[in-house]
């Protein structure tokens, strides 16, 4: 039994993410029958030794993305090849272009549904909410999103975020008509129209790189699929000599995201249906049917307790970085329990820790800076009437006696002389 995991489904779509759309594809399209796999949607990516979905465990062996799965099913025999059937050279035009997908169609989708603030809050975050349990939708969309910010990050394409910036195209103006009357009244009166510039949307103020970069990757994968295929119905890249390939399978898992999801900015679903339709068809004609779903697995209390820790690990500032950088060594190199590695760092940590700890008690234990030391001394002979607290040091004032003891402090034996920490304020 080959146990596909993958994350849940999402937009209509078996999945929210492209690899698993591509996977999934390629094992409903090469004819494998519905008892040789399933497919769980487990939505935990530790649950593989890379940490990554689509993850595929087979007789205990885990393997992880697509291209390392179709890799593992060809070297096992356990599935047919889909490029079984073309020539040398679209052997090597499919892996040219799936490399091409890999490096223009990923940064696409992750523009559209996680650097695109308003696309995230309206529609990836709540599909990613409805899939993970609590805690998990506190920290694990946060960083999933992160992740895709930090790789379309030299694109250049940073405004697509100015909404969640409190300084980006924020004015006094903006929903002030919701304000109560009481509170518009102080507010200062402000211009009542926005300049251009601030009416547009993050998208259409980088509609120029956006358009080129759409335009660069829809156009060529088009212009091949329109050479390949002439059936604008069931179009394929390699036209009638193989029906399906592994090109079609990773094409439809980025082309499905970006023209299924009912976003917002829609820029990439409208220029797809309006530029590109041939693209839309094929997507719709790769979509897979009656797919062998697997009841999920109830991760246990101690695995979701784990999972959160990571995420909040994943979070902490300072160590998050850290912490992320010393998972992902230690899940490239597919490292158990406890290495020589982790032990270094735990007791790194822990030096730190401790040294932190004394500096902190150690300050504690100074006096406070700008504090007067006093010294004061008790005489003898005072009155009686001081061990009254604050009334009996003001009737000794009254009645023109000196009191050394100061006021609200415990009293002090004759003789006996004592530093004093006091706070003194002088009108």
């Amino acid at each position: 039994m080959l146990d596909l995991h993958v994350w849940g489904s999402a937009f209509g779509l078996p999945s929210i993410d492209a690899e698993c759309l591509a996977t999934i594809a390629y094992f409903h399209h090469s004819g494998l029958p519905g008892t040789a796999w399933r497919l769980i949607l487990s939505n935990d990516p530790f649950i593989c030794p890379e940490h990554h979905l689509p993850a595929l465990c087979h007789d205990g062996a885990w393997s992880s993305g697509f291209h390392e799965i179709v890799g593992y099913l060809l070297q096992r025999s356990l599935c047919p090849n889909l490029d079984a059937g073309l020539s040398a050279t679209q052997k090597i035009d499919a892996v040219a272009f799936m490399v091409y997908l890999d490096a223009h169609a990923a940064p696409l989708v992750d523009l559209s549904l996680y650097a695109s603030a308003a696309n995230w809050a309206a529609t990836t975050r709540p599909a990613y909410s409805s899939l993970l349990s609590f805690p998990l939708t506190w920290t694990v969309p946060t960083l999933i999103r992160a992740e895709a910010i930090k790789r379309v990050e030299h694109l250049g394409l940073a405004e697509l975020d100015t909404d969640f910036d409190p300084n980006g195209g924020l004015h006094l103006t903006a929903g002030r008509d919701a304000l109560p009357e009481t509170f518009r009244r102080h507010l200062p009166l402000t211009r009542a129209k926005k300049t251009v510039r601030e009416e547009m949307t993050p998208e259409q103020a980088v509609a120029i790189r956006l358009f080129g970069l759409v335009e660069d990757c829809l156009l060529n994968l088009v212009k091949f699929l329109s050479e390949s295929s002439s059936d604008e119905k069931h179009p394929r890249f390699f036209g009638d000599t193989t029906p399906v390939s592994s090109l079609d399978c990773l094409a439809y898992g980025y082309l499905a995201l970006m023209a299924k999801p009912e976003v917002p900015r829609s820029f990439l679903r409208d220029w797809m249906q309006t530029e590109t339709p041939q693209l839309c068809n094929f997507v719709d004609d790769m979509l897979p049917m009656d797919l062998p779903w697997a009841a999920p697995e109830v991760p246990s209390l101690l695995a979701s307790g784990a999972r959160a820790l990571d995420s909040v690990l994943r979070h902490a500032p300072g160590v998050g970085a850290q912490y992320a950088t010393e998972m992902r060594l230690r899940a490239e190199k597919r490292t158990k329990g406890i290495d020589q590695r982790a032990v270094v760092l735990f007791m790194a940590l822990a030096a730190a820790g401790a040294a932190f700890g004394y500096g902190f008690h150690a300050y504690t234990t100074l006096q406070p800076f700008g504090a007067r030391s006093q010294l004061w001394q008790v005489q003898r002979g005072t009155s009686k009437l001081s061990q009254f607290g604050d009334l009996g040091s003001m009737l000794n004032s009254a009645m023109g006696v000196y009191d050394s003891q100061p006021m609200g402090s415990a009293a002090a034996q004759p003789g006996d002389g004592r530093l004093v920490e006091a706070d003194s304020e002088v009108d």
